[in-house]
């Protein structure tokens, strides 16, 4: 293939090809950040993105697959914001758990959006349930290794199965951040970590 027909305008194809892609998972993260899953069709996608179909199966075998592929580039930004602030984190582990939480809680809270994927659209799809199974438990992970670093292999999963501390903290901050986020209960961020990481605290100490 010649220069000409492998470059346009100073683009590749491949570029032109990768843009494609990322403007197909920004208009599925903005209908599934704000309609939700069920509006998030191929067709409602496509239309979002200014692209015909042709290029949504250029890039995605079905629309379940832009969903992962959504929900993915969400949950890495949240592990992202979260490790990026422990880097400065003061050496005090409850101290470094809090640092954990108010990442995340700051993350949710700059695009309310990035909460409804990972928190509401996870119970309302059946493939983002399936396939969001393992974030908040690897979150949850994260933290408890912050707050008992040499207990660390205690909270490695194990043959598919989650600690019994790591489940039932997953399941609270699930609860207690879907509610904060929608408005639910009247707290305000910091109130929300202080609570957050007491909780989180005190479940690790039951053991």
């Amino acid at each position: 293939m010649s220069s000409s027909a492998s470059t346009w305008r100073g683009s590749t194809m491949a570029s032109r090809s990768a843009e494609r892609r990322q403007q197909l998972v920004r208009a599925g993260y903005a209908l599934l950040g704000g309609e939700g899953a069920a509006a998030t069709t191929m067709r409602a996608v496509c239309r979002e993105a200014g692209l015909s179909l042709r290029y949504f199966y250029e890039n995605f075998p079905d629309r379940e697959a832009l969903l992962v592929e959504v929900y993915d580039q969400t949950a890495h930004g949240l592990l992202d914001a979260v490790t990026t602030r422990l880097r400065d984190a003061p050496a005090d582990e409850t101290a470094r758990a809090r640092a954990a939480f108010d990442a995340a809680a700051q993350y949710f809270q700059d695009d309310p959006r990035r909460g409804r994927i990972m928190f509401r659209e996870t119970l309302a799809d059946d493939t983002l349930r399936a396939h969001g199974a393992d974030a908040l438990p690897a979150f949850v992970t994260l933290v408890a290794t912050q707050l008992a670093p040499e207990q660390a292999a205690r909270f490695a999963t194990a043959s598919g199965r989650i600690p019994r501390p790591v489940s039932a903290i997953s399941g609270a901050l699930l609860a207690l951040f879907l509610d904060w986020l929608d408005g639910d209960i009247e707290s305000d961020r910091d109130a929300v970590v202080d609570y957050a990481t007491r909780l989180t605290v005190t479940i690790l100490e039951l053991g």
